[in-house]
């Protein structure tokens, strides 16, 4: 009787757990070295994001409810809807850069009361 070689292949080994600790010794050790910094880095860069949206929203914000207005004298169907979209922009817009603006007593923005910044 012939005996039958059985070959097997070698399961290459994974660096998922390599992986894992070395992000772990990287929290641990250098970490709480510059975590201040980076924070304020990422908040410095998010925050540029979000003025840049906001400045965006106030502009586009501002044509539709410039086309709405518009609309309510040419009697355009879509002058409502140019309102609305125009209002919720505006209202993004104040939100994320900070602004307050007045639109027909209704102040649009953050609480005027409240402080800004970090507290």
């Amino acid at each position: 009787m012939a005996t039958r070689k059985y070959y097997t292949m070698k399961k290459k080994k994974s660096p998922t757990l390599s992986i894992f600790f070395a992000i772990v010794m990287f929290v641990c050790v250098l970490f709480p070295f510059f975590v201040i910094n980076l924070r304020y880095q990422i908040g410095n860069t998010l925050s540029i994001i979000i003025n840049g949206i906001g400045s965006i929203s106030l502009v586009i914000g501002g044509f539709f409810l410039m086309f709405g207005v518009v609309g309510v004298f040419t009697k355009s169907r879509n002058w409502v809807k140019h309102v609305i979209v125009g209002v919720i922009l505006l209202w993004i817009g104040a939100w994320c850069t900070g602004a307050i603006i007045n639109f027909l007593g209704f102040n649009i923005g953050p609480d005027a009361n409240s402080g800004s910044g970090y507290h």
